[in-house]
C-alpha cells in the first residue's frame, strides 16, 4: 500500500508492467518537504478509450484500498485518497485521462502535504507498477467495465469522538470543501459522552460532549475551534434514544452525512448504539 511507500519503507520489487520504461522516463518530482511534494508520471496505452481507462484506474486504485473522493467521467479526472490513520495524514492521488487518437494517455500525480517525507526512489516504482497495470484492446475493455463497477469497502472506522472532532477541525482549516467530499458516506463508530438529546424533525438528534479548548486542563498545540459531532437516529430507534442520559458514556455508529463549516458541526445519519 502507498502508506508504506510514503513513510519511506522498502517496497517489495520494482515495476514489471508493460509501460514501466515509459512511466520511469516521464516521472517527475516538484516541490519539497517544506511546501509539499508532487510526484507525477504518465503512460500512453494503445487501443483504449477514455471511459475504459477511467474504469480501469478506478478499479486499480480501489484495489489499493483508496477512497474515491470525486470522479468526472467526461472530463477524465479521478481523485482518490489513502485514508488517514492515527499516525498518517490523508494522501491524495489525482488521475487525469485524455484521448490521443485511439490511445489513452493516463497521468498520475501523488500529492504529499508539507512535512510529509516521501522518497522518490520508493514512489517511482509504486506509481509505475499501478500505471503498468492499465491494458489496451479487448483486455482493456473487459478490465474497464469491471473497474467502473468497483466500490469502496464499507468498513467502519472506530475513533474517540474528541480525536475525530479535532481531525475534522484540522481538515476544515486546510480546505472545508474537502471534508464532505472525503468523508460523506463513510461509516464511523464514535465513543464519547452524551451531551444533549432532542427531536430533529422526524428523527432524534443526540450530540456528543466536545469540550472547548478553554475547558481543557492541558492546552493542545495548534488546536482549532471545536467541531461538534451529533448522531441522527431514525424513529424506529426511539426506544434506545429514551434510555440515553446526559453525561453517560456511549458508542454510536453511523454514516457521515455532512459537515457545516459555518456551524462547525458534523452529523452522522442512520445511527445506532453499539456500546
Amino acid at each position: 500500500m502507498i502508506r508504506k511507500t510514503l513513510l519511506g519503507l522498502a517496497l517489495a520489487g520494482a515495476s514489471t508492467g508493460a509501460f514501466a520504461g515509459e512511466c520511469e522516463t516521464n516521472f517527475s518530482k516538484s516541490g519539497s518537504v517544506f511546501s509539499g511534494t508532487d510526484f507525477s508520471s504518465r503512460v500512453t496505452v494503445a487501443d483504449l478509450s477514455l471511459a475504459d481507462a477511467m474504469g480501469q484506474m478506478r478499479g486499480i486504485m480501489i484495489a489499493e484500498k483508496m477512497d474515491v473522493i470525486t470522479e468526472d467521467l467526461e472530463g477524465g479526472t479521478l481523485l482518490v485518497e489513502q485514508r488517514a490513520t492515527g499516525t498518517t495524514r490523508a494522501i491524495p492521488t489525482l488521475i487525469n485521462v485524455s484521448a490521443s487518437g485511439t490511445a489513452a494517455v493516463v497521468a498520475m500525480t501523488v500529492k504529499t502535504e508539507k512535512g510529509q517525507i516521501a522518497k522518490q526512489d520508493a514512489i517511482r516504482p509504486y506509481m509505475c507498477d499501478l500505471l503498468g497495470r492499465v491494458k489496451g484492446g479487448d483486455a482493456g475493455r473487459t478490465a474497464g467495465a469491471a473497474g467502473a463497477g468497483a466500490q469502496n469497502a464499507a468498513d467502519t472506522t472506530v475513533k474517540d469522538v474528541f480525536i475525530f472532532s479535532r481531525e475534522i477541525a484540522r481538515e476544515a482549516k486546510a480546505n472545508a470543501v474537502a471534508v464532505n467530499a472525503r468523508h460523506k458516506g463513510r461509516s464511523y463508530a464514535l465513543s464519547g459522552r452524551v451531551d444533549y438529546i432532542q427531536e430533529d424533525g422526524e428523527e432524534y438528534n443526540v450530540s456528543f460532549d466536545i469540550p472547548e479548548q478553554s475547558e481543557l486542563q492541558l492546552r493542545l498545540p495548534n488546536d482549532e475551534p471545536r467541531v461538534g459531532v451529533a448522531c441522527l437516529f431514525k424513529p424506529n430507534q426511539l426506544a434506545n434514544v429514551l434510555t440515553f442520559r446526559k453525561g453517560e458514556k456511549a458508542q454510536f455508529t453511523g454514516s457521515f452525512l455532512r459537515y457545516d463549516d459555518f456551524k462547525r458541526m458534523v452529523w452522522l445519519e442512520n445511527c445506532r448504539q453499539t456500546r
